[in-house]
């Protein structure tokens, strides 16, 4: 499970970075 904060998410530099990165990961991956 992952939780999110939007208001705090907002404020990060690479937040959209990240978003595209947990998207775009492996299924083998995991978490």
């Amino acid at each position: 499970t992952v939780l999110v904060d939007d208001a705090a998410a907002s404020r990060l530099q690479l937040g959209d970075y990240y978003r595209q990165t947990y998207a775009s990961k492996p299924d083998w991956q995991g978490l």
